[in-house]
């Protein structure tokens, strides 16, 4: 027997050369990351994954903008060209209005009482008195008897009304420039129309009539009723054809 016996290599395996799968908790080297299927050295080359992301978004961007100037541009483009054409149909509407308002506008009247409006007029006047002042209605008449009107009924009013206005002029809507015509005698006088059938019109008197109009004060103020009247006819038919 020898006595140093020879080292048993199966009691002090040599860690080089032991069998056996790796235990799978094995503590990873400092300079890997990551997990068992991929590891990357951190001595390796980084990739840096975000720089594909950010030019992604500068790449969209441009075209984003490209697209907004494009759209900026036709929509400047398309008002270059139709505003001059817009802005003449305007300047035609306005001027056809200003043509319709001038070709509306009445001619100067003669007065009233020299024959030309209340004579040529072939219609009735009746006078009525809603007050109780006696012969008020009468003597009324007369005055507008002498300025050409064609008088009829003069008594008290038939609806007894009792008017605290001026007067009131009554007729048929057929009648409105007949009604106008009266109404411009009497500072103040309110049109009314009814459903007559006849051109007669009335004129009826109230509380608040002190007197008649001079025959200056009735063509001004006939003259100005024509007016708006006719201009407001001539600025509607103005906005009917601008708005076609």
């Amino acid at each position: 027997m020898d006595s140093n016996p020879q080292p048993d290599d199966r009691q002090n395996p040599d860690p080089e050369h032991a069998d056996g799968p790796q235990s799978e908790h094995a503590v990873r080297s400092p300079g890997e990351i990551g997990g068992k299927k991929f590891r990357v050295g951190v001595d390796d080359a980084y990739v840096p994954f975000r720089n594909r992301t950010k030019r992604r978004r500068k790449t969209l961007g441009f075209v984003l903008g490209g697209l907004l100037i494009l759209g900026v541009g036709a929509y400047g483009l398309v008002n270059l060209v139709t505003a001059p054409e817009q802005n003449t149909a305007a300047d035609s509407c306005k001027a056809g209005s200003t043509r319709a308002l001038a070709a509306a506008a009445p001619a100067p009247m003669a007065p009233v009482g020299s024959g030309a409006s209340a004579g040529a007029a072939k219609f009735t006047l009746n006078v009525y008195n809603s007050t109780q002042r006696h012969g008020l209605a009468a003597s009324t008449a007369a005055q507008l008897k002498s300025r050409g009107f064609v008088i009829g009924q003069v008594t008290n009013d038939p609806l007894k009304a009792n008017l605290a206005i001026s007067a009131q002029v009554r007729g048929a809507k057929s009648q409105a420039a007949e009604e106008r015509q009266v109404a411009a005698e009497v500072p103040g006088a309110r049109i009314q129309t009814d459903s007559r059938t006849d051109p007669s019109v009335d004129l009826v008197l109230g509380s608040g009539f002190t007197s008649l109009a001079s025959t200056q004060q009735a063509t001004a103020a006939l003259q100005a009723a024509a007016a708006a009247e006719a201009s407001a006819s001539a600025a509607a038919d103005a906005a009917t054809h601008c708005a076609h």
